[in-house]
Parts: C-alpha cells; structure tokens; sequence
C-alpha cells in the first residue's frame, strides 16, 4: 500500500505543477500552508532537527520572515505523523481543495484524474484486505438491462491511460511468471524494488528541486536588502584604500632608496594637516 500511495503521492505533485497553466483561482494561504506543512512532512519528516524557527535579526525584510515562521509552524503542526500517512493526507487534502477552487474546465479536469487515481488505490486496498484469496478478481454484476459489467469512465488522459494499461499487463505478466518458476519469482521482487527506488527517487528530487528554488529565492531577496548593500560597500571602499596604501608604500620605499624625499615630505604634511584638522573638529576631552 506504500508503494501505492507513493505513486499517487508523485502524481499529485505533477498534478500540483500543471495547476497554474489552467487559470485556477488561488487558495488562501491557510489551505496553502496545510498543503505546504503536509509535504514537508512527507518528504522530511519532523522540522525538528531540519531547520530552527526563523527569527528577526537576519537582515531580511520582517514580512518575509513572518512569511517564513508561518510556513515553519505549518511544518511543526504535522510533527509525529509518519511519511506515508503525511502522504496520504496530502493526496486528500489536495483533492478537498481543488474541489473547492477548481473553476476551469482544465482544473477540474486535473482534480477528477487525481480523485480517480486515488480512489482507485484505496478501493483496492479494501479488496485486499477480504479474506478471500479471490476477492479481488471478483467483479460485479451487471445492472439489470445490460450486458455485462458496467465501465468505469476514467477521466483520465490518453497517456495516463495507456500507462496504465501498461501496468496492468505488466502485473498480469508478473503473476504468470510468478507462477512458473522460483527464479522468476525472484525476478518480479527485484522488479517491484525497482520501481519503488524510483518513485522514491523521484519524491526526493521533487523535494530537492523545491529547496534549492526557495534557497535562491531567500538568498536574492537577502543580498538586495539595505544592509547586505551597506555592506558591500564598505568592503569595496576598504579594499580600494588598502590597495592605494600598498602602491603608496611601495613608492615611497622606492623614492626613498634613491634618497628622494619628496613625496616622503608630501605625505609627512598631509598628515600634519589631518592632525591638526582633527584636533580643531573634535572636542578636546
């Protein structure tokens, strides 16, 4: 069941990324930082040992660190939950929502795909869980008027639906092989630990591709605030003066080799200058 959820979990993340091109309304943020603190927690577990709470004092503009406390305490409030349930939660909490605020055709189109897959997955756990070893070959009975078994419209795209189709024949192809020999038992685990490294791949590079956006978003929003170009002045103008104090060193000890004092008698008055201009603006103590 793990497996699948993941699945459905990598889906919704997809599902998430094709949202903005259909002209969806925006949820507010209270439905956004649930979503955000659930996937978080899925992906990482508790914040605890991750990250501390952002606090003032960093430089940083106080609404986007308010920005940041609330997406931490989004994180923290689904602190304990296990990843795969955090997964689950996250599936359901995003259909919820899309229900709510899905009003293009596209939109709701993508949220009927979702609720389908998952449904899908949750409908056979049920059946796995019968006792019956042949419960989840049983099908049902055809309304009254009708031919056979009635079909299930899936909302789905054409490619999702030859996918799968494809994963159906695959596990159908599993089972038989399965049935022959030991070694092609064998064969099938290592097949399904594949699948279950990628998909785990997959998570984790979604989670990876996130973190490294939102760390150069802080990061550019950091060095464009007031003290980070307060700072990279004095450092320019500090570099200058030693640079011009080094040229005028080395000139001096040069002029001086050649028993040239007049550069040496230049520098010796501009500093009685500055002297007595300092004696004369500061305060005598």
């Amino acid at each position: 069941m793990a497996d699948s959820v993941d699945r459905v979990f990598v889906h919704a993340l997809n599902t998430v990324k094709k949202v903005p091109k259909t002209g969806a309304a925006r949820p507010p943020p209270s439905d956004r930082l649930r979503l955000y603190g659930l996937y978080k927690q899925a992906m990482e577990g508790d914040v605890d040992g991750v990250m501390e709470r952002p606090s003032s004092g960093t430089g940083a503009p106080e609404d986007e660190v308010q920005r940041e406390r609330d997406k931490w305490d989004a994180w923290n409030s689904q602190r304990g939950l296990s990843r795969t349930e955090s997964k689950r939660r996250y599936i359901e909490a995003l259909i919820e929502t899309m229900h709510r605020y899905a009003n293009t055709p596209d939109a709701k189109e993508l949220v009927s795909e979702l609720e389908f897959v998952w449904n899908q997955i949750k409908s056979n756990s049920d059946s796995s869980s019968d006792s019956s070893p042949n419960a989840s070959r049983r099908f049902q009975q055809p309304a009254s008027g009708s031919d056979g078994p009635m079909k299930v419209l899936s909302p789905m795209s054409e490619q999702d639906e030859a996918e799968l189709r494809s994963q159906r024949q695959m596990e159908l192809e599993d089972d038989e092989e399965e049935a022959e020999t030991q070694s092609n038992k064998g064969s099938g685990r290592w097949q399904r630990k594949v699948e279950r490294a990628i998909t785990n791949l997959s998570a984790e590079v979604a989670a990876l591709r996130e973190q490294i956006t939102a760390g150069r978003e802080w990061r550019s929003k950091k060095d464009k605030s007031f003290p980070a170009w307060l700072g990279w002045v004095v450092w320019t103008v500090t570099k200058h003066l030693l640079v011009d104090f080094f040229i005028l060193g080395t000139v001096l000890l040069w002029m001086r080799r050649r028993k040239d004092k007049r550069l040496e008698d230049l520098v010796r008055a501009a500093l009685q200058l500055t002297r007595e201009y300092v004696r004369k603006v500061l305060p005598s103590r």
